[in-house]
């Protein structure tokens, strides 16, 4: 078979018949649940030790994480956990969470996950964030920094960096 002849693109699907059929399949297929990074950039900072390392946020940061979702309690939590300890609080004790278009998504914020003064990596933030596909980074200051490079997030698996 000369697998030449196929187009290698993806192609819209315009059979009715078909389109029925893959729908069918994909809500057989279950939801879809997301984890996102969400992480603070105080004006200035330019590399990810920096960014890794605010214990806080500010009023605005709130404001944001406010608009992505519901702060919620992770003790106990029986919703989609992204990966996050919901026994024993070593992940934090809150996250922020929201459910779009029946998708469930669990937010990694930095400064909510546990800081260390003594790891000036915060390597257990970066292991959460660092493994996740979108990190949303949030630049603190008057005027976006024009310095910063997706480079500066040292991750395998991030792809899409959204300032």
């Amino acid at each position: 078979m000369n697998l030449d002849k196929f187009e290698k693109s993806p192609r819209e699907i315009l059979n009715p018949e078909i389109q029925k059929d893959l729908l069918v399949l994909e809500e057989q297929e279950g939801s879809v649940n997301f984890k996102f990074g969400v992480l603070f950039a105080k004006d200035g900072q330019l590399t990810d030790d920096e960014m890794f390392s605010n214990e806080t946020g500010s009023e605005s940061f709130q404001k944001m994480l406010d608009l992505l979702g519901d702060t919620v309690t992770l003790k106990s939590w029986i919703g989609y956990r992204g990966g996050l300890d919901t026994k024993n609080d070593t992940t934090g004790t809150h996250s922020v969470y929201t459910v779009y278009q029946g998708h469930e998504i669990m937010f990694h914020v930095s400064t909510m996950l546990p800081y260390s003064k003594d790891n000036r990596q915060q390597v257990e933030r970066k292991r959460h964030i660092g493994n996740d596909i979108v990190t949303i980074v949030f630049q603190e200051g008057e005027e976006l920094s024009s310095a910063f490079k997706p480079s500066m997030i040292r991750s395998h698996f991030t792809r899409i960096h959204l300032l």
